[in-house]
């Protein structure tokens, strides 16, 4: 079952999070794309803004950097899956859960456009589902109660369930002043995971050098 349209009680949440094991909440490309969409969607209607404490004065029309995941997740993730009924994104879309190919592991301060425009050009080709954990955990739920065991949270369950962890750097902090991405790297580390490094395609400034030197050649 994809893509689901059902609304569930909480109750139903709960269970469907206790049913579906934790590594197997996850998201495609595709999905990833379908989320970039509909948070330029939002900007563009005002459902996502600037926080009136200053905390991310993003550019409305920026759509390279874009607001910051914490500023999505408040203004666009929980209250869609709110009205789905407390569920994650990723099981909102998937309810039956997709096979953990791939574990993202990053920090929330970087912008969502960043973020995804990253992820997709690195995305390892071979790999189909990945655990991010903004869109992996329901973030209307008790999470503090999955994360009370470190080595048994769904992070570490998703981590140890992948073959390759994708890292996303950004231009805000490095991603191991965050707690979690520390462990998650130690996790990976001891876990023998093929480890690697996410970066925005390049493709606009080789075709401007490209340019450049066709032009200087003639």
């Amino acid at each position: 079952m994809q893509r689901s349209s059902t609304r569930y009680t909480t109750w139903e949440a709960l269970a469907l999070h206790e049913s579906v094991p934790a590594d197997r909440w996850c998201v495609t490309r595709s999905d990833l794309k379908y989320l970039r969409h509909e948070v330029r969607k939002a900007i563009q209607t005002g459902e996502i803004r600037p926080p009136d404490d200053g905390s991310d004065a993003f550019h409305v029309s920026d759509n390279e950097y874009g607001p910051s995941i914490y500023t999505v997740n408040m203004q666009h993730i929980m209250p869609v899956t709110e009205k789905a009924g407390k569920v994650s994104w990723a099981l909102m879309r998937h309810p039956d859960g997709l096979e953990c190919d791939l574990f993202i592991s990053h920090a929330w301060q970087e912008g969502v456009f960043e973020f995804l425009s990253k992820v997709l050009h690195s995305w390892p080709v071979r790999e189909r589902h990945a655990w991010c954990c903004m869109l992996a955990n329901p973030q209307n739920l008790d999470i503090g109660a999955l994360l009370q065991s470190p080595s048994s949270s769904p992070f570490a369950l998703a981590l140890r369930a992948s073959s390759h962890v994708l890292v996303v750097p950004n231009r805000h902090c490095s991603i191991y002043t965050r707690l979690w991405c520390s462990y998650e790297a130690y996790v990976a580390q001891e876990a023998g995971k093929t480890i690697l490094i996410a970066r925005k395609s390049n493709r606009r400034l080789l075709i401007a050098a490209m340019a450049w030197t066709l032009l200087t050649g003639l």
